[in-house]
């Protein structure tokens, strides 16, 4: 449960009306990083919806499925219960269960050398950012990705890194697998920016 109450109700009658109709949309209550975003949508959910649209649907090396992919590593690095499930639903979606359970939940060894080294990448960069050297670029390299294409790739990466912590401070709860489905759904429909 989101520990602020304040979220959890919604700030304007404008933020109240959209809650209810996502209530609707999600047969239940919205997701919490939804609610978090709609609280003020003009300090965070607005400027990081179109963040989002842009990196994780706007053109680029990296298809949907990819990007998303990297976002679900980086959140399961992070512990990010919320964002694990909904990144890697859609991750499933796009590029098939096998390679989500190799890469995010490390179950399974079906992936391409590109994916798999991008994704060890966006983990340390994510885990220790401070310490990554031209040495772990080379991998990548050796890979045949571009300088544009890791760019791209730590762009997906720092936009969950923001989401995960937003959602460790504020205590937003994972969904069941059904809301995860609705959300990348939903995300896959519509995309980022609210």
């Amino acid at each position: 449960m989101i520990r602020l109450r304040a979220i959890r109700r919604g700030r304007g009658l404008k933020a109240r009306l959209v809650g209810r109709a996502l209530r609707i949309v999600y047969r239940g209550d919205a997701p919490g990083f939804v609610k978090v975003l709609m609280f003020r949508p003009g300090l965070l959910g607005t400027p990081l919806g179109r963040y989002g649209d842009v990196v994780m649907r706007g053109p680029g090396h990296w298809a949907i499925g990819e990007r998303e992919l990297f976002g679900a590593a980086v959140s399961s690095a992070n512990a990010c219960g919320y964002c694990v499930g909904v990144h890697s639903r859609i991750a499933a979606d796009c590029l098939g269960d096998p390679v989500v359970d190799a890469l995010v939940h490390g179950t399974g060894d079906e992936a391409e050398p590109a994916l798999s080294a991008m994704v060890t990448f966006v983990r340390r960069l994510s885990a220790a950012p401070d310490a990554l050297t031209a040495a772990d670029l080379e991998p990548l390299r050796a890979a045949g990705i571009s300088d544009d294409a890791i760019r791209e790739a730590a762009h997906a990466a720092a936009l969950l890194e923001i989401a995960n912590r937003v959602n460790s401070a504020l205590g937003v709860e994972a969904m069941d697998p059904a809301g995860n489905r609705r959300a990348a759904a939903m995300l896959l429909r519509r995309g980022y920016d609210l």
